[in-house]
Protein backbone atom coordinates (compact mmCIF):
# COMPACT_ATOMS: atom_id res chain seq x y z
CA UNK A 1 0.00 0.00 0.00
CA UNK A 2 2.97 2.17 0.77
CA UNK A 3 4.37 1.77 -2.35
CA UNK A 4 1.21 2.69 -4.53
CA UNK A 5 0.94 5.96 -2.32
CA UNK A 6 4.53 6.67 -3.22
CA UNK A 7 4.32 6.41 -6.61
CA UNK A 8 0.65 8.48 -6.67
CA UNK A 9 2.74 10.76 -4.76
CA UNK A 10 5.73 10.85 -7.70
CA UNK A 11 3.65 10.98 -10.37
CA UNK A 12 1.72 14.29 -9.13
CA UNK A 13 4.65 15.91 -7.91
CA UNK A 14 6.82 15.62 -11.35
CA UNK A 15 4.79 17.51 -13.89
CA UNK A 16 4.24 20.06 -11.29
CA UNK A 17 7.99 20.77 -10.50
CA UNK A 18 7.95 20.32 -14.37
CA UNK A 19 5.92 23.04 -14.87
CA UNK A 20 7.85 25.83 -12.50
CA UNK A 21 11.10 25.43 -14.51
CA UNK A 22 10.32 27.31 -17.53
CA UNK A 23 8.31 29.88 -15.63
CA UNK A 24 11.26 30.84 -13.91
CA UNK A 25 13.50 30.89 -16.94
CA UNK A 26 11.11 33.43 -18.15
CA UNK A 27 11.39 35.46 -15.64
CA UNK A 28 14.45 36.84 -17.34
CA UNK A 29 14.05 39.11 -19.83
CA UNK A 30 16.82 38.13 -22.30
CA UNK A 31 16.69 41.58 -24.58
CA UNK A 32 17.83 43.15 -21.52
CA UNK A 33 20.64 40.57 -20.82
CA UNK A 34 21.93 40.68 -24.28
CA UNK A 35 22.01 44.48 -24.12
CA UNK A 36 24.02 44.06 -20.91
CA UNK A 37 26.41 41.40 -21.83
CA UNK A 38 26.47 43.42 -25.41
CA UNK A 39 27.88 46.96 -23.07
CA UNK A 40 30.45 44.05 -20.99
CA UNK A 41 31.97 42.86 -24.76
CA UNK A 42 32.46 46.88 -25.50
CA UNK A 43 34.51 47.81 -22.34
CA UNK A 44 35.85 44.77 -22.24
CA UNK A 45 37.17 45.18 -26.01
CA UNK A 46 38.01 48.75 -25.15
CA UNK A 47 40.05 47.49 -22.03
CA UNK A 48 42.25 45.91 -24.09
CA UNK A 49 44.21 49.05 -25.33
CA UNK A 50 45.17 51.32 -28.30
CA UNK A 51 48.32 49.20 -29.16
CA UNK A 52 46.14 45.79 -29.59
CA UNK A 53 45.22 44.43 -32.77
CA UNK A 54 41.39 44.15 -33.88
CA UNK A 55 41.56 40.45 -34.07
CA UNK A 56 43.00 41.03 -30.16
CA UNK A 57 40.04 43.28 -29.44
CA UNK A 58 37.58 41.11 -31.14
CA UNK A 59 38.51 38.26 -29.26
CA UNK A 60 38.20 39.88 -25.72
CA UNK A 61 34.72 41.43 -26.55
CA UNK A 62 33.83 37.43 -27.87
CA UNK A 63 35.11 36.26 -25.03
CA UNK A 64 33.36 38.84 -22.49
CA UNK A 65 30.22 38.35 -24.17
CA UNK A 66 29.62 34.75 -23.78
CA UNK A 67 30.72 34.33 -20.29
CA UNK A 68 28.09 36.96 -19.63
CA UNK A 69 26.07 34.97 -21.84
CA UNK A 70 26.13 31.91 -19.90
CA UNK A 71 26.24 33.31 -16.36
CA UNK A 72 22.77 34.94 -17.77
CA UNK A 73 21.53 31.77 -18.70
CA UNK A 74 20.84 32.92 -22.39
CA UNK A 75 22.24 31.97 -25.02
CA UNK A 76 24.98 33.37 -26.80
Amino acid sequence: MLRTRSLFAFAILIPLVGATIPAEAAKTDAAAARAACFQKANEAAAAVGFSATGADKNAMGQDAYRQCCFKAGIRP
